[in-house]
């Protein structure tokens, strides 16, 4: 397992976060996301994989409720916390989840996740944690260029 790579991808993922918290409740049109709604995304993210890399580990096979990523965003309501709060809250989730990754018994790997798209085997999971990550890693740079981009247009 790649967990160096990972771990890089955590630590420029919290710069980037970092950097840009001054602007992280703007939302440029109701159609996207504000970089704090992307955080809770991912705080979200984490937490559900966390269940699904401890359980696989516990059983063959496992079902999950369903994951409605507008629905957690909409009750969640994260624009109203504290943007180095919910960042803090990200990266030790994610310095927790490498813990985990690390100290997994390869033999679980190929434990599945019974979805209705098909199964999907802890290995799997693990690798598609992190495309899933690099995904909103460079959404998040494009918000944060939208956003400047927006504010220059203003001034």
């Amino acid at each position: 397992m790649p967990s160096k790579e990972y771990r890089s991808l955590i630590d420029d993922f919290f710069t980037l976060m970092k950097n840009h918290e001054n602007i992280s409740s703007i939302r440029i049109d109701e159609t996207k996301w504000s970089l704090k709604e992307m955080i809770g995304h991912l705080i979200d993210s984490a937490s559900n994989n966390h269940q699904r890399f401890i359980r696989l580990q516990t059983e063959k096979e496992i079902i999950f409720p369903y994951y409605d990523p507008e629905e957690w965003k909409n009750i969640s309501k994260v624009n109203s916390v504290d943007c180095s709060q919910l960042i803090s809250l990200w990266k030790n989730y994610n310095d927790f989840l490498i813990h985990i990754i690390i100290n997994i018994n390869p033999a679980n790997l190929e434990n599945v996740w019974k979805t209705s798209e098909g199964n999907k085997s802890l290995g799997f999971l693990l690798s598609d944690y992190f495309s899933h990550m690099k995904i909103h890693y460079d959404m998040f740079e494009e918000r944060v260029s939208e956003i400047i981009s927006n504010k220059v247009k203003k001034n």
